[in-house]
């Protein structure tokens, strides 16, 4: 039987937003087998940890074990130049997703997910996807995938973030890894190397694209959707009609909706009105999560 096992990095600030994704986890889910979830995290307060572990027995699928872990410790290997470089946009523990699957061996494939992500389908259907001959399956950025710039004859090496095509670069938001190809391409050397010389402006989702490329089965859009309708229209961007026209056709095939590429002041806990249903869904989440603590300290 296969060993897997979903996970997430994070710190307090964003421990909310995870609590939304994994409730979305637990809720859509439907297999009898259990499922680990792994958080790995700093600066997390232990109410919220405790609170966490409960949740998935508190909404009825005690299948769900999560497990808390502390930051990779490979990362204070990471140069000071790199942490010092303001001209790369990074997160720390978006830098942290590039080393789970060296700190998890045991398993045979990690879904990697960003805290601000909703999951309305059987985490289990995504380990699936990912055959034997990929290391990774993951969903194409929308921005780079169909916006006129980012276009083949367009392509510069310098500009276009070390990967030969811009239109295959994926966002890193949602990967399911098979572990042990990763530690035979990706060894942890050479991804400290790459992580220690690298200047591009995406540094941590670069990174994982280019020591990928080759590597990667790319799954339709609705497994990790980057935007709302509104903006896939919006003129600051000049979409290729061809190219942007299929992901507009999946937005009602969502099955992962990822808030990462909504714009400024976008994403549903950034605004007050309501952008679409998926605003209201997130908020309808997270009051399930507050109830949930509710139940658990009345049961305390």
């Amino acid at each position: 039987m296969s060993k897997n096992a979903v996970v997430f990095c994070v710190t307090r600030l964003s421990l909310q937003l995870t609590a939304v994704a994994i409730t979305s986890i637990v809720e859509s889910y439907k297999s009898a087998q259990s499922l680990k979830i792994l958080v790995v995290c700093e600066d997390v307060q232990q109410p919220d940890i405790e609170y966490l572990k409960t949740t998935p027995r508190l909404f009825g699928k005690s299948q769900i074990p999560i497990d808390f872990w502390s930051k990779p410790q490979d990362v204070n290997r990471i140069s000071s130049n790199f942490k010092n470089n303001n001209n790369i946009q990074k997160s720390p523990i978006a830098i942290w997703r590039l080393f789970t699957p060296i700190n998890f061996q045991n398993y045979d494939k990690l879904l990697y997910l960003d805290n601000d992500v909703i999951v309305k389908t059987d985490v289990n259907n995504l380990f699936n996807l990912l055959d034997d001959h990929h290391m990774i399956a993951a969903v194409k950025d929308f921005i780079f995938g169909a916006v006129k710039e980012y276009s083949e004859d367009q392509y510069l090496a310098e500009e276009n973030f070390g990967v030969k095509s811009m239109r295959r670069y994926f966002n890193s938001g949602l990967m399911v890894i098979n572990v042990e190809q990763y530690n035979r391409i990706i060894p942890i050397d050479k991804l400290l190397e790459m992580i220690n010389k690298s200047t591009w402006r995406l540094a941590d989702q670069t990174i994982v694209n280019i020591l990928a490329e080759g590597h990667v089965k790319f799954l339709p859009w609705r497994y990790n959707y980057q935007q709302d309708l509104n903006e896939l229209q919006n003129s600051k961007y000049q979409w290729e009609p061809d190219l942007v026209q299929p992901i507009i056709d999946d937005y009602p095939n969502i099955l992962i909706r990822h808030f990462t590429g909504s714009g400024f002041l976008k994403a549903p806990y950034d605004h007050v009105q309501m952008t679409d249903e998926w605003d209201l869904e997130f908020w309808r989440l997270l009051e399930k999560v507050k109830r949930g603590s509710l139940m658990s300290s009345e049961e305390n």
